[in-house]
């Protein structure tokens, strides 16, 4: 399966939008790579005979009937318009009699919210959240789905190395996947996942797809295309689904209110990497964003935190966090044209920079 915005997407990433949504490889390899068509695994039998290992009759039934196309689409003027594109597709899984489970970066500032089913029905919907701490998105149906909603399984106890199923929009079959690490991922643009699901091989059909366990249970939503699921030292494609535990504890506020109780995790609106030669990179700056505010521009080098100084994104972003909320200052150290300097930041809420999809 293609995907149209694929390019815009993976840019995007870099760009300001959520916390999740965005991206590893800033490539068009969703959108040129063929599909990887490897819908079951194969073991062979004490008889020597090849047999094909899939998901059991009445899982994989619940399974291929709860994924939905979701297609998308925001006001021109819309800062994610620019990044993301203005429509997008991918998909999204049931979860609820008229709830829906998909990737953030598909709804967020979308105006308009449409789903398809493996029956070719198109059911309107509204963005009912995006959760910035996660990535993850929930949609609800303005009318009944009468589609069986697929139970959340543990992805805290999954094994790894560890069999899993994936599919996505317009597939037929799951694609059988190996769950192959828990590691760290950190994005630039503030988005951080202590231990995602990575998996291999790599699929192009990402996008909101489903994740399930060899129960049918879904554990996770698929986010990235990803150029290291084991690590830089072993640079293998694969990709990035986030896990479902992820959601359970904010859900029930998520559908009420469109977003988890408390205060929000702090966000300074800077997308940067890591340097070979120490620190952080700055690659843009959300307009409006603290750190504009505070005059920090493209190509200045983020050296210290709290006059602690800064080793890689995760280091950068675990810091932050562990000073407080939206809302708490913040002291970096910043070098610009040869010259140090310490600036003052009051953190904020990623999403008061995004305009509130329609429905939330």
């Amino acid at each position: 399966m293609q995907h149209p915005f694929a390019k815009a997407l993976l840019a995007s990433l870099l760009s300001c939008s959520l916390a999740w949504a965005q991206a590893a490889g800033q490539s068009n390899t969703a959108k040129d790579t063929p599909p990887i068509s490897q819908p079951i695994s194969q073991t062979v039998s004490p008889q020597g005979t090849t047999q094909e290992a899939a998901l059991p009759p009445e899982p994989l039934q619940r399974v291929l009937q709860s994924v939905v196309t979701v297609q998308s689409r925001s006001d021109a003027q819309a800062s994610t318009s620019r990044t993301l594109g203005q429509r997008r597709e991918g998909s999204g899984v049931v979860i609820g009699p008229d709830l829906v489970l998909t990737i953030g970066y598909l709804l967020l500032e979308a105006e308009s919210v449409d789903l398809i089913d493996h029956q070719g029905r198109r059911i309107p919907g509204q963005v009912r959240a995006v959760d910035n701490l996660s990535g993850l998105g929930l949609i609800r149906t303005l009318i009944p789905l009468r589609l069986e909603a697929v139970p959340l399984g543990d992805s805290d106890t999954l094994p790894t190395p560890g069999k899993l199923w994936t599919l996505g929009q317009n597939e037929t079959e799951p694609t059988a996947l190996e769950l192959v690490s828990r590691k760290v991922f950190a994005g630039s643009w503030e988005y951080l996942l202590e231990a995602p699901l990575m998996t291999m091989p790599a699929v192009n059909n990402w996008s909101g797809s489903g994740l399930f366990d060899t129960q049918g249970q879904l554990v996770g939503i698929g986010s990235l295309l990803v150029q290291d699921v084991y690590g830089d030292q072993v640079p293998l494609p694969g990709n990035l689904f986030v896990p479902v535990n992820l959601l359970k504890d904010p859900l029930t506020d998520l559908v009420r209110t469109g977003k988890r109780s408390g205060p929000a995790t702090a966000w300074l609106g800077i997308t940067s990497q890591r340097l070979p030669s120490g620190g952080l990179g700055v690659l843009r700056v959300s307009p409006g964003s603290p750190a504009a505010q505070a005059g920090i521009a493209v190509g200045d080098t983020l050296l210290a935190l709290q006059g602690q100084t800064l080793q890689d994104l995760p280091d950068f972003y675990q810091r932050l966090r562990a000073l407080g909320p939206a809302g708490s200052r913040v002291t970096l150290t910043v070098r610009s044209q040869g010259q140090s300097r310490e600036v003052e930041l009051l953190s904020t809420d990623r999403a008061t920079a995004l305009k509130r999809p329609s429905g939330i």
